[in-house]
């Protein structure tokens, strides 16, 4: 079942928007008091799942992009 993006999947969506080809522990450093590791990386991947970012392997890390025209609709 696909949930509506909270707090956390926008920041990360943000963080990846303000820095193309962030690797996912720098997008996820700021979040660890809110959840654990392994749930983050869950959420990370999740977006990916949803064509909201692209994760592109190199040899020691995976970089992160937005895929253009991918916005997420804020509750106002």
């Amino acid at each position: 079942m696909i949930r509506e993006p909270d707090e956390i999947d926008i920041s990360i969506l943000d963080r990846i928007a303000k820095h193309p080809g962030i690797s996912i522990s720098e997008v996820i450093t700021p979040l660890l008091h809110l959840r654990s590791e392994s749930v983050l990386r869950g959420r990370v991947r999740q977006l990916a799942i949803l064509g909201q970012i692209t994760m592109a392997r190199t040899k020691h890390k995976i970089l992160l992009h937005r895929k253009p025209g991918s916005e997420v609709k804020k509750d106002v």
